[in-house]
């Protein structure tokens, strides 16, 4: 499965990556619908980790995507394309977007658990579906 799409790197001290990860979904669905935009989580650090907004198997939204200017709102991004596990591997969670700190602190274990890739589905309605790639150790 592969994943295309722009990524830019958050700090994730302190929750601080909401406000940056807003602006950036923000700046993305002022274009497109929430419902067309996929958005992936990978690279985590201690301070950091990037974080993408794109598609998979969908050229017309990526066609579109291409066409946002992120650096207007002050965001630093570049075009990337991974290959992504197989989706049948993946782990999945549902709840509103407002409990995402909850979701993730709690259901997902995001302390504990380690995983290499996230993804993340908003609709028009903030429910959210997560889906987490977990690492085998």
């Amino acid at each position: 499965m592969i994943y295309k799409g722009y990524k830019t790197r958050v700090r994730c001290i302190d929750w601080e990556q909401v406000d940056v990860l807003g602006k950036f979904w923000d700046t993305a669905t002022s274009i497109l619908d929430n419902e067309k935009i996929v958005g992936l989580g990978m690279n985590w650090t201690e301070n950091y980790f990037d974080y993408a907004l794109g598609v998979i198997d969908d050229e017309d939204t990526l066609q579109k995507l291409k066409s946002i200017d992120f650096s207007k709102n002050g965001l630093d991004v570049c075009y990337i394309e991974v290959d992504l596990p197989k989706i049948e591997e993946w782990e999945i969670f549902k709840g509103k977007e407002q409990n995402l700190k909850e979701i993730y602190e709690k259901e997902i274990d995001c302390y504990n658990r380690k995983y290499d890739y996230e993804l993340e589905y908003i609709d028009g309605n903030k429910n959210i579906e997560i889906k987490i790639h977990f690492l085998t150790s």
